[in-house]
């Protein structure tokens, strides 16, 4: 497929979609849904997902999962559709990283209970575990990529490590995923997004030899382009209530200061009990303090591991273990295997 053959076929209205488009009455109406999937090919069955929505009532939450659009068999764990216009929107969450770009017109979506309007060239990255919905009841263009975990996760981590939106965002993610939800960046239809994306979506439906690189590359990029030119514009969800402000408070401590950090130097911060942050802690992340923080020095162990030629030893110092012995017994624990064998099996796949 050219580009503009892709061009065409995204601005030419699906079969589903003209029925959608001239039958109003379907939607949020569960009896006329039914009835209209049971008309459906097993190709048409899987694009309006129904095998995996709730049928007997779509207003209720439902879970995608990850299974059901990444193959074992396909390398490729990056799957990217147009959004089908006029369908009926349904809430739903999974386990997996969700972005939408807006490539022409707007639409309404909603991420835990909050309801925001996209406008063209606008590109939403939700996290893992958030029920949201898209409202796409109009002509618009959206395209919808989802992105398997751990393969985000690798290119992430190997290249863009560092003290930025991406890394408080998607660190929070890993630790703490009450607290932050999505992320918003408004590129305004700027060329340059909109070809690394249509570029991007080119190679999945060509599948060209070596795609699965070339795609990751693709994301690498587009990563990298929304850091450097979108980074101070970005929108997170910020805390409203006062203790979730706290809460955030006392994660990001944890996040900073991971390598020193105790729970009663923490309660001496925040002029609060040891016993009152341990609360806390375990309210906003689902762990205990121990458990956290030994999350959060697993995950920079594992990226200086990845991205870095430092010794075992000097990472075993910099992620707070004094003792490298220590270190190495607790990451292999954690990860099931000694941190000089999993840098050697990462360079050995590389």
């Amino acid at each position: 497929m050219t580009l503009n053959e892709l061009l065409a076929q995204m601005h030419t209205y699906t079969k589903i979609e003209r029925y959608l488009m001239t039958h109003r009455d379907i939607r949020n109406n569960q009896q006329q849904i039914n009835k209209f999937n049971q008309q459906l090919n097993p190709e048409e069955v899987n694009e309006m997902l129904v095998p995996i929505i709730n049928e007997s009532d779509t207003s209720k939450p439902s879970t995608f999962p990850a299974n059901f659009f990444f193959s074992e068999d396909d390398p490729l764990k990056v799957k990217m559709t147009q959004h089908t216009r006029y369908s009926t929107p349904i809430l739903h969450k999974h386990d997996f990283y969700e972005m939408f770009y807006v490539y022409e017109g707007e639409f309404t979506q909603l991420i835990n209970q909050k309801s925001m309007t996209m406008h063209t060239g606008d590109i939403c990255l939700i996290q893992p575990g958030v029920y949201h919905s898209l409202d796409v009841n109009n002509y618009s263009i959206v395209l919808n990529i989802l992105i398997e975990r751990q393969t985000f996760e690798s290119i992430f981590f190997n290249d863009l490590v560092g003290e930025n939106t991406f890394s408080t965002f998607f660190r929070n993610d890993f630790f703490s995923e009450k607290l932050n939800t999505y992320i918003i960046f408004k590129t305004l239809g700027e060329h340059e997004t909109q070809d690394l994306i249509l570029k991007m979506y080119l190679e999945i439906l060509n599948k060209s030899q070596y795609y699965t690189q070339v795609i990751h590359s693709y994301l690498l990029l587009l990563f990298s382009h929304l850091l450097r030119h979108y980074m101070k514009t970005a929108t997170i969800p910020k805390p409203t209530k006062k203790q979730d402000l706290v809460d955030f408070q006392i994660i990001t401590a944890i996040q900073k200061d991971y390598q020193t950090i105790t729970l009663p130097k923490l309660a001496q911060k925040f002029h609060y009990s040891t016993q009152y942050i341990s609360q806390r802690i375990k309210h906003a992340t689902g762990l205990a303090f121990s458990q956290f923080l030994l999350n959060r020095r697993m995950q920079i162990a594992v990226e200086l591991l990845k991205g870095t030629e430092k010794k075992v030893k000097t990472i075993s110092e910099e992620v707070g273990y004094n003792n490298v012995e220590n270190f190495i017994r607790t990451f292999k624990r954690e990860q099931g295997i000694s941190p000089a064998k999993f840098r050697q099996a990462l360079q050995e796949y590389h």
